[in-house]
């Protein structure tokens, strides 16, 4: 009797072209690597009440399976900018559009045709549509001499709002160019859905129409992790060995020597995360094979958590701020190499929970927080 392994296990997903119609990942371009595995069959099933002619009932009907397939994926890059990471189509089956840059905007570095301490105007090379470059790096040069804060707000005037202060201002000297990128923004429309294929030690799964929920969790002196929830029709087991799997090459940067920013101040905390709230519903469907349609993503209520370090009310007053429902920005940056920098922003987060901690004798502040804005609450990004 063979005795199975978790370890020696592969995930493969795949962007579905027809809703709920299985795809065929490849081993080669498809393999995700992932942690934390879990997969788990529910039965629905209705129990009768015949007169049998004895106490004893009659044994319950199955009317249709459910399943839910759970895993964590390593924060990190592709290792080349402008290049989706290996989680990519995982990311778009959960809500999340995706925005590739492939080069950069400009060519060139320009010159600013204004600035301030949070802001800079940008020039004729950049395209005047509200909320286009929302969520992507800007590199700054000359002054100041180099920094690559996040866009937080863009109109159509070409007024970039930054996640970060500057000082000396910005101003006409300031040189300005949006570098390759991987953007994924909250999206409530044209969700595609995908087929996991998961290998366990010699059994081959196949889940067709899933669709999922994902959480973003960061924690210092840790890498960056995404907790996924999937559910999906199951369409198969067969005994099939694990094949070799192709992934990239690049490992998750650390979450250190970064930037962690509340309202444009940084901050020192622990974790920070944030849950896109998705709600999945399989609605019935008398055709389908289990009496289950595909996941559908019917709701999204994004919440968020961080526990920085407490300060003075002179530095940050969250409990005024949180009573007179004061919006502010919230944004995290980490990662070393080109292509394996990741960066998660929060352009408008309202707090809506405070309390007091203890971190090694160290008062925190445990703060939640809710992402507002329709299909703006977070930006995850890639460059």
């Amino acid at each position: 009797m063979a005795t199975l392994r978790w370890r020696n296990a592969a995930v493969l997903f795949k962007e579905e072209s027809v809703e709920d119609t299985p795809e065929t990942p490849s081993a080669s371009t498809d393999a995700v690597k992932v942690e934390n595995l879990a997969v788990n069959f529910n039965p629905q099933q209705i129990q009768t009440n015949e007169a049998t002619g004895s106490l004893d009932s009659s044994g319950p009907i199955p009317v249709g399976l459910q399943t839910t397939i759970s895993f964590d994926v390593l924060l990190k890059g592709s290792g080349a900018a402008g290049t989706p990471p290996e989680c990519n189509e995982m990311l778009k089956a959960c809500g999340w559009a995706e925005t590739i840059t492939a080069s950069a905007i400009p060519a060139s570095p320009e010159a600013a045709t204004a600035g301030s301490a949070t802001s800079v105007t940008l020039g004729a090379s950049f395209t005047a549509t509200a909320q286009l470059y929302r969520g992507m790096p800007l590199s700054l040069t000359v002054n100041p001499t180099a920094a690559t804060p996040f866009i937080s707000d863009y109109t159509v005037g070409k007024l970039a709002t930054l996640t970060d202060t500057f000082s000396p201002v910005l101003d006409g000297t300031t040189l300005c160019q949006i570098p390759a990128n991987v953007l994924y923004t909250p999206a409530s429309d044209s969700i595609p859905s995908g087929t996991l294929e998961i290998y366990v030690d010699g059994i081959k799964y196949i889940f067709a129409g899933s669709r999922g929920a994902p959480v973003f969790n960061v924690a210092t002196q840790n890498v960056g992790r995404i907790s996924f929830n999937f559910n999906g029709r199951f369409v198969s087991q067969t005994d099939v060995a694990v094949p070799a799997t192709t992934y990239d090459s690049t490992r998750p940067p650390a979450f250190k020597n970064a930037v962690m920013n509340l309202d444009r101040v940084c901050v020192a905390l622990q974790n920070f995360s944030v849950d896109t709230g998705n709600s999945l519903v399989n609605l019935p469907d008398p055709c389908a094979a289990q009496g289950w349609g595909p996941a559908q993503i019917t709701e999204r209520n994004m919440t968020g958590s961080m526990d920085p370090n407490k300060t003075l009310v002179a530095t940050r007053d969250v409990i005024t701020a949180m009573d007179a429902g004061t919006s502010v920005i919230i944004h995290a940056r980490w990662g070393e190499v080109t292509g394996n920098k990741v960066a998660i922003t929060v352009p408008s987060a309202l707090y809506t929970g405070v309390s007091l901690g203890d971190r090694s004798g160290i008062v925190t502040e445990e703060l939640t927080f809710f992402p507002s804005g329709e299909d703006s609450g977070a930006f995850i990004c890639f460059y």
